[in-house]
């Protein structure tokens, strides 16, 4: 570099005469520079800085695609949650009643009160029991088959009527199961 001369001098000479630098600097970083080109030239000069730098921009789009592939999850499973929430409150058939109702939540035997009618429907399969924000509430047999497939811990009782269904060779099918039994 110092033998490239120009009229002004060399941005080298230019600092030297102005005193910024010192003529041990300048031979110091021209040994840097040269080191540098053979370097380049034999192959082994891997620029490690940018390989770094690579290597940080990687770990940081893989935990960003890590971070927003949670927030994804978690935005779906609120979204499912008001889904569910708007089916139990806009089908809605809990009416209060005298009759007892016995079923069970988390391995723990629950009760709630209803009308004849409306146990009469829970025991064949008309409505079902599901697990609402203030409680439990009871919603038709195909809105809780519709809960059920967006998420499996709300519904908490439905009565599968294929179970009832007879065998033609079945030798007690015209002896009906009394419903009323109380446990």
């Amino acid at each position: 570099m110092s033998k490239n001369r120009k009229q002004g001098g060399s941005l080298q000479g230019q600092l030297r005469k102005a005193g910024l630098v010192t003529p041990k600097q300048l031979r110091k970083a021209e040994k840097g520079l040269h080191r540098q080109e053979m370097r380049v030239k034999q192959g082994l000069a891997v620029d490690e800085e940018r390989a770094a730098a690579r290597q940080v921009q990687a770990e940081k789009t893989a935990a960003d695609r890590l971070k927003n592939e949670r927030r994804d999850r978690r935005a779906q499973s609120k979204a499912l949650l008001a889904q569910v929430r708007q089916l139990i409150e806009t089908n809605s058939q809990r009416q209060p009643g005298d009759a007892t109702f016995n079923f069970a939540d988390q391995k723990r035997i629950k009760k709630i009160y209803v009308s004849e009618d409306i146990k009469a429907q829970l025991n064949k399969g008309y409505l079902a029991v599901v697990r609402a924000s203030d409680g439990y509430d009871l919603v038709p047999e195909r809105v809780a088959r519709r809960i059920m497939d967006r998420t499996d811990d709300i519904v908490l009782y439905i009565y599968d009527r294929e179970q009832d269904a007879t065998e033609d060779d079945d030798p007690y099918r015209d002896f009906e199961i009394p419903d009323d039994l109380e446990w």
